[in-house]
């Protein structure tokens, strides 16, 4: 209920609003009281709940919240955000417009100090305030995981009908790390004559450095699953990433024992046909000899 008052007997066919909380007149009310008394009633930051505890990964340093990866910073603005909305509407806008995170490692805390804005009811509302922050010691999910030797899937690196050279699989290994994601990893790698098999996190990681090796480098790649176990009434599988480089091209100059040949024709299913780079002699390489001979 409003309530009015007479403000001057001048004018005793003019009536205005006033607080009924602190007597000012004013011609807008906010819950029925003035803006200032409106504010008075509000903190934005302060509440216990606000306070955070976030685990901290002694082998990466990394900090979780619940099992999600996240930061100092993202956690204290999540927390920051819900619990004004749930103390003040879940329609308003919250935005931290500064943040200072001063860690004690000493104590296992962190106070963060910042500068909160938000508009509640049309009222712009700001706030400068510090929330507490602990810290617990554990290991990571991820870390776990690496240390078990866990994997879900193999990238099996290889080029088509030949051996890729050194250098076509360490520019993939290069590819490959800098493709990996902040919950990626790769349990082990083992370089062979062939080239190269890499254990990998998940079937998501594995697909996507298989796709990024052959945008960069050319080639196909297929995967196929097997049946690993079950678990909770799963099945778990593995999956298997056949990453094929590109084969022979017209013109490539291989060493074979202690010729040089280069490359003139494919012919696929069958071999490929050179000729002897000093003699000229021709020289027919089927497909399984393919494999014997290296790129120069």
């Amino acid at each position: 209920m409003v309530t009015v008052k007479r403000v001057d007997r001048k004018e005793q066919g003019k009536w205005t609003k006033f607080c009924p909380r602190c007597g000012k007149t004013t011609d807008v009310l906010f819950d029925s009281v003035c803006k200032e008394c409106f504010t008075a009633g509000i903190k934005l930051i302060g509440s216990e709940r606000m306070n955070l505890t976030l685990s901290v990964c002694k082998n990466c340093g990394g900090y979780f919240k619940g099992k999600e990866r996240t930061s100092i910073k993202d956690a204290v603005v999540d927390s920051v955000s819900k619990e004004i909305r749930r103390r003040y509407g879940y329609g308003c806008t919250v935005e931290v417009k500064e943040l200072e995170e001063g860690i004690t490692a000493k104590e296992n805390k962190a106070s963060a100090v910042l500068c909160v804005r938000t508009e509640i009811k049309g009222v712009d509302i700001e706030e400068t305030g510090k929330i507490e922050v602990n810290f617990k010691s554990g290991i990571c999910e991820r870390c776990n995981r690496i240390a078990s030797g866990y994997y879900a899937g193999i990238v099996q690196i290889r080029a088509d009908d030949r051996l890729p050279t050194d250098d076509e699989i360490a520019m993939a290994e290069k590819i490959v790390h800098s493709a990996l994601g902040e919950s990626d990893f790769i349990t082990k790698e083992i370089a062979m004559k062939e080239g190269l098999d890499l254990y990998v996190s998940s079937m998501e990681c594995g697909r996507r450095i298989s796709r990024v090796v052959v945008e960069r480098l050319g080639g196909s790649f297929s995967e196929s699953s097997k049946l690993y176990g079950r678990k909770d009434g799963r099945d778990i599988y593995r999956v298997s990433f056949s990453v094929r480089l590109p084969g022979f091209k017209v013109g490539t100059v291989l060493e074979m024992g202690d010729k040089v040949i280069s490359v003139e024709r494919l012919i696929k299913g069958k071999g490929v046909e050179c000729v002897d780079v000093n003699s000229h002699e021709r020289v027919f390489l089927r497909k399984k000899e393919t494999k014997k001979v290296k790129v120069r």
